[in-house]
């Protein structure tokens, strides 16, 4: 499964697999970011800062860990994720960050999930992409729901953010329900 060469290119982006050298753009991420708020880790931004992160992640044979350029700039934008892929049962966790606000426009929180969830059914044969999102994180919730994903189960006050245990939802996406969705989300790429 892992292929070192892996590039998907979009209209705006590309994604390529992460490297040790993206420790050297990633250690600048802000830590400063009200995003947090709306993730179930927040110490991810800690953990991919770090250069053990990417030296295991590299070394994970059941992930892909990909690193967003901008396409006009090359600048490294933000990350993306298949992990816990398991080819038995053929379903993988996702996951995407955009670090700088000036990118988080629809477009490119779109271009690369679509690469990388296309990636995912098309080459890697996976049935299932699941994934999770706080209940109060509305946002990000509309825009799972955009790219296809279907909230599946809630888990009441399973995480403890700013001293408030919150909702997790546990999101799902099937092949034949990307195969459905990829049309219309490639248009609106496209546009």
């Amino acid at each position: 499964m892992r292929n070192r060469q892996v590039i998907c290119i979009g209209k705006n982006v590309k994604i390529r697999l992460i490297n040790k050298n993206d420790y050297l753009s990633i250690r600048h991420w802000n830590n400063e970011d009200s995003n947090f708020n709306y993730f179930p880790n927040s110490n991810f931004l800690d953990e991919i800062k770090d250069k053990r992160w990417i030296e295991n992640k590299i070394k994970d044979s059941n992930g892909l860990y990909f690193v967003i350029l901008d396409l006009n700039s090359n600048e490294i934008i933000g990350i993306t994720i298949l992990e816990n892929i398991d080819l038995k049962n053929k379903n993988a966790c996702w996951g995407i960050y955009i670090a700088y606000p000036k990118y988080r426009k629809l477009i490119y929180s779109l271009e690369p999930s679509y690469l990388i969830i296309d990636y995912a059914f098309s080459k890697l044969r996976l049935n299932k992409i699941y994934g999770n999102s706080l209940a109060s994180n509305e946002r990000g919730r509309k825009f799972h729901r955009l790219i296809g994903f279907n909230e599946e189960a809630i888990f009441n006050k399973q995480v403890l953010i700013n001293d408030f245990y919150q909702d997790l939802i546990w999101i799902s996406m099937l092949n034949k329900e990307w195969q459905a969705k990829k049309k219309e989300l490639i248009m609106y790429i496209n546009k």
